[in-house]
């Protein structure tokens, strides 16, 4: 898990992939929805929760 996308910023901290401050070591990211009209109604598909997770998970289903 060691694939950073150097264009990607990321701020999901909760995720397996995340790594530093803002990188993202997933390799290729999914994002969606098609229909968003607004930076809310996106969503990352390839999130994966972390074990080490701080607080509770919300709004994530797998």
């Amino acid at each position: 898990m060691n694939n950073e996308i150097g264009a990607i910023t990321c701020f999901a901290k909760n995720c397996v992939y995340h790594k530093g401050n803002t990188s993202c070591t997933a390799g290729t990211i999914e994002v969606g929805n098609s229909s968003a009209c607004k930076c809310g109604e996106t969503q990352c598909s390839t999130f994966k929760l972390n074990e080490n997770a701080v607080g509770e998970a919300r709004g994530c289903c797998d």
